[in-house]
């Protein structure tokens, strides 16, 4: 499932339960002081808690929860009867009606001019509106849905990291706060280098699209590896044409990054979202190069360590 889950430790007064663990949400903070005396502080999201367990813990009570981001409202909010949106309706119309059916309020989707549904789109009971949402999103080549620090739905057009600037850099030269122990881990053997996508849906004329990495750059191309690796597939809807190409630029790019990755700890820096390119240099693993910040853990506690897991930024 798609959501953002947390483990957090609560510890109430032990004569009286001051939490409505059904209906309240958890928005913890990272605070900062600064050199005047004053604070800084950045929010972490805005979480549904679930399952918390209680126990005393040398006279206080403490709480362990497991707590999960607003994508699990779509997730477990479903369809109960056959929905369907007619050919020429536009995406716009159709993912907001689905997220306000599911008493989603805060969105923010920037929608692009003149993109409608090709064919009539229908979606079966029981259906997860998160499914429906990202479905329909893939389908104008924009990033899966996700919630922000503040609790808005959020997507955007889909843009390879190559051509993203750097939103932060990290290196292990003076003043650096990368902790010692990176990792880099490598895994070449079913990386694709061909991709072919078909849209066949029996109401319009099926749609092709196909891309093949022969990059001599690039270490998994067909022109490196001497032989050709397909990934084929089929999907039900795209907008058009150029959103089919598109999608098939994105996951042959997707594809070609996921060889490599490099886990690295740092002190706690809770400004980064979703989707965030960083610079990173780091000479025991001979690393200076571009990378996606692809997800992060952390403690929320004084002097907490942050885990980044990254992958190469390639281009084909």
């Amino acid at each position: 499932m798609a959501t953002l889950e947390q483990l957090f430790q609560v510890q109430e007064e032990k004569t009286e339960d001051k939490v409505d663990w059904l209906n309240d949400r958890i928005q913890p903070f990272v605070l900062f002081q600064m050199p005047d005396g004053g604070w800084i502080e950045f929010p972490l999201g805005i979480f549904i808690p679930s399952t918390p367990t209680k126990k005393d813990s040398f006279g206080q009570i403490v709480r362990e929860v497991e707590a999960y981001d607003g994508l699990v409202v779509l997730d477990q909010d479903k369809f109960t009867s056959r929905t369907a949106y007619t050919a020429g309706t536009a995406y716009e119309s159709v993912v907001n009606d689905i997220l306000r059916s599911a008493g989603i309020t805060k969105i923010k989707i920037t929608f692009p001019v003149g993109k409608t549904l090709a064919t009539t789109k229908e979606f079966e009971i029981g259906t997860s509106k998160l499914q429906a949402v990202n479905d329909l999103l893939t389908e104008i080549n924009f990033v899966p849905l996700w919630v922000d620090v503040n609790g808005y739905y959020v997507s955007y057009p889909y843009e390879t990291p190559d051509n993203k600037r750097v939103d932060y850099m990290y290196t292990d030269r003076e003043l650096s706060i990368i902790f010692e122990g990176a990792e880099e881990e490598l895994d070449l053997f079913e990386v694709p280098n061909s991709w072919v996508v078909t849209v066949s849906n029996p109401e319009a004329e099926p749609i092709v699209s196909a891309k093949v990495n022969d990059s001599p750059d690039s270490p998994t191309s067909t022109v490196s590896r001497g032989r050709t690796i397909v990934d084929a597939r089929e999907v039900d809807d795209m907008a058009d044409q150029a959103s089919l190409d598109a999608y098939v630029e994105r996951i042959a790019f997707e594809a070609s990054q996921v060889y490599g990755s490099i886990k690295f700890r740092t002190p706690l820096m809770p400004f980064h979202e979703n989707y965030d390119v960083l610079g990173l240099q780091y000479a025991p693993l001979g690393i200076d190069g571009k990378y996606a910040e692809m997800n992060w853990n952390m403690k929320l506690e004084a002097g907490g360590q942050m885990e980044h897991v990254v992958r190469k930024v390639v281009s084909i």
